[in-house]
C-alpha cells in the first residue's frame, strides 16, 4: 500500500476515535493542511559567491531560532524565477524534511530579512487560523518528533519527510483566544528555564576554566609549592632522568621498529619555562619507545560483529577518550598485524593528524595507523603525567600544523617537545591531587548534565500539558475552533501546492 495513503487512512481512523489524545470542549483536531495557506518543499538553488539572495538549508534551522552563518546564496535571476510562496515571510514555518540528526528540526521564521527562500531540503508551511508560534512548539514536542522518526521514508543520510505527512499531521486546536495565552505561557516559562540552562553553560564553562587552571598548576609546579617545602626530596628530577637512562633497556619494547629512549643531547633553557629548582627537562623522545604506528593493511571488521584479532584504534577515538582508551570500533586481522606494530597496555597515544596533538592512554594491546605517535614510557614514568604535559601544550602543537584541507603535523615536531619532569615523589603527589580533583570536576559535571536533562524534560512536560489543554483555563465564551474553522473555510482561499517550475522535481 503507497505510504501516503495509509497515513490518510491513519488519520481518518484517529479522527473517528476522537482524535490522538483527549482535548478540551471547544478545541478540534485539524489536519494542518487545513491550517496553511501553502505547504511545499524549496527548490534547489543556483549557488554564487556573492551578491544573490540568502537561502535558508538544514544547518541554519535550529529549534526556535535560525542561524545566518550558515546561509548560502542563490542567484537573484534565480529567485526571481521561484513561485512567489517560495519568498519567505514573517510567520512561515520552516521544517526540516531529510537528513539523519536533522530531519524533524523546525522554527518560525521572523521576517528579519528582506529576502530570503529555502532549499529542497526543508519544508515551508505558512500557517492561516492557528498561530505560528502555537504551531512551531507542538512541533517541538515528542510526540510529534516520535511521528518524525516512524514516518520518514529512506534511510540513513537519505532520509525523507513526505508532504503527505506535514499535510496530514493532526493539530490539536484551541479557541484562537486560548491560542495566544498557551503561547505566552509557554513562553514566560521557557524563559526562566532559559535563564537556569544559561547558568548551566556558565558553569560548565567554569569547569573547563577549572581544569585547565589545575593541568597548568600541576605541570609548573604551582601545583605542589606547599608540599616541596614541606617534603625535601632526595632524589630530583635530573637524578631521576639520570637513572632511567642507565636503565633504558628494561623499557618495554613494542612489536616492530620504533625509536628506543634515547640519552638526551644537551638543553637549551633559554626559551623554557622556569622550573622549580628541584625539577628538569627533557626531550618527549628520551621517555621510552616513541614511533609512529603502521597501518599497511586498512582494517574493515566491526568488532562487535567480526570479533577481529587485534583491537584497532583509530584517532578519532584518541580524540574523544578524555585520559584512557577503553574502547574501539575496528579490529585488525591477523595479516595486518604481522605487518604493524603492536603496542602494550600504557601507551600514551599523540594524533598528528585530524585531531592535532589530542592525546590518551591505552588500556588494552593494540594497534594503531601511521596518524598516530606512540610513547611506551620506560619504567617508572607514568604516562598520566606526559598525558597532562601534553594536554597543556596541545593548542601551541596545532600551530605547526600546515593550513592545508588536512592538516598534521610531523614526528619531528614531537620529537623536539620538551617535557618538565619533577621529583618522582612529587610527581606522584601532582597526580594524586589532579586525580583527586578531576575526579571531583567529574561528579560536578554529571550534575550538571543531569539537571540540562531535567530542563529537557521539564519543557517537554510544559508542552505536553499546554496541547492536553492544562496548562491555561479555558473560557466558554469563545468562540470555538470548529466554528472559526467552518467560518473561515466559506471565505478563505484553498490552500496552495509547490508549483515544479521548469527542470524542478517533485519533493511530495
Amino acid at each position: 500500500m503507497d505510504c501516503r495513503v495509509a497515513l490518510a487512512e491513519r488519520v481518518e481512523e484517529s479522527l473517528a476515535d476522537g482524535g490522538p489524545w483527549p482535548v478540551p470542549e471547544g478545541w478540534a483536531w485539524v489536519p494542518l493542511k487545513r491550517l496553511s495557506s501553502f505547504i511545499g518543499r524549496g527548490r534547489g538553488p543556483t549557488y554564487v559567491d556573492s551578491n544573490g539572495v540568502p537561502v535558508v538549508n538544514q544547518k541554519c534551522i535550529r529549534w526556535r531560532r535560525l542561524e545566518a552563518k550558515h546561509f548560502k546564496q542563490t542567484a537573484r535571476s534565480a529567485f526571481v524565477r521561484l513561485a512567489p510562496e517560495l519568498h519567505l515571510q514573517a510567520g512561515d514555518l520552516l521544517w526540516n524534511s531529510t537528513g539523519t540528526g536533522t530531519i524533524g528540526r523546525a522554527l518560525v521564521y521572523d521576517g528579519s530579512f528582506p529576502e530570503l527562500t529555502i532549499d529542497s531540503h526543508v519544508t515551508l508551511v505558512r500557517p492561516v487560523s492557528v498561530l505560528p508560534a502555537y504551531l512551531g512548539y507542538f512541533i517541538e514536542t515528542t510526540r510529534v518528533q516520535r511521528l518524525v522518526v516512524d514516518s520518514h521514508v529512506g534511510s540513513t543520510n537519505q532520509r525523507e519527510l513526505p508532504r503527505s505527512f506535514v499535510e496530514d499531521l493532526l493539530i490539536p486546536l484551541p479557541p484562537l483566544a486560548e491560542q495566544r495565552r498557551i503561547v505566552a505561557r509557554i513562553d514566560a516559562l521557557f524563559a526562566e528555564i532559559a535563564e537556569g540552562e544559561a547558568a548551566l553553560v556558565a558553569a560548565r564553562d567554569g569547569l573547563d576554566t577549572f581544569r585547565r587552571a589545575l593541568l597548568k598548576a600541576a605541570v609548573t609546579g604551582e601545583l605542589t609549592k606547599d608540599w616541596r617545602a614541606a617534603n625535601p626530596v632526595s632524589e630530583t628530577g635530573q637524578d631521576f632522568l639520570t637513572r632511567i637512562i642507565q636503565n633504558i633497556g628494561e623499557g618495554a619494547v613494542p612489536k616492530g621498529r620504533s625509536r628506543r629512549a634515547k640519552e638526551p643531547a644537551a638543553i637549551d633553557h633559554s626559551n623554557l619555562p622556569r622550573l622549580p629548582a628541584s625539577w628538569a627537562w627533557t626531550r618527549l623522545s628520551t621517555l621510552g619507545e616513541f614511533g609512529r604506528g603502521k597501518s599497511r593493511h586498512r582494517p574493515r571488521d566491526d568488532a562487535r560483529l567480526y570479533g577481529g584479532e587485534m583491537p584497532f584504534v583509530q584517532t578519532g577515538i584518541v580524540a574523544n577518550s578524555d585520559d584512557y582508551i577503553r574502547t574501539y570500533q575496528q579490529t585488525y586481522s591477523a595479516v595486518g598485524v604481522e605487518q604493524s606494530r603492536v603496542w602494550p597496555p600504557g601507551t600514551l597515544c599523540i594524533t598528528i593528524a585530524a585531531n592535532i596533538a589530542k592525546t590518551a592512554i591505552t588500556t588494552f594491546e593494540c594497534c594503531f595507523p601511521d596518524s598516530i605517535v606512540g610513547l611506551t614510557p620506560v619504567r617508572k614514568i607514568d604516562p598520566y603525567w606526559v598525558h597532562i604535559w601534553m594536554k597543556t601544550i596541545q593548542q601551541r602543537l596545532e600551530r605547526y600544523a600546515p593550513a592545508t584541507a588536512q592538516k598534521n603535523i610531523n614526528l619531528e615536531v614531537l620529537d623536539a617537545v620538551m617535557v618538565p619532569i619533577p621529583p618522582p615523589a612529587e610527581a606522584a603527589e601532582i597526580l594524586r591531587r589532579v586525580s583527586d580533583a578531576i575526579s571531583a570536576s567529574a561528579d560536578v559535571q554529571a550534575l550538571l548534565e543531569a539537571e540540562a536533562a531535567d530542563a529537557a524534560r521539564l519543557k517537554q512536560s510544559i508542552l505536553k500539558a499546554a496541547f492536553e489543554g492544562r496548562l491555561v483555563p479555558q473560557d466558554s465564551t469563545e468562540e470555538p475552533a470548529a466554528a472559526l474553522l467552518e467560518r473561515l473555510a466559506t471565505t478563505g482561499p484553498a490552500p496552495a501546492r509547490a508549483k515544479r517550475g521548469r527542470g524542478a522535481r517533485s519533493h511530495a
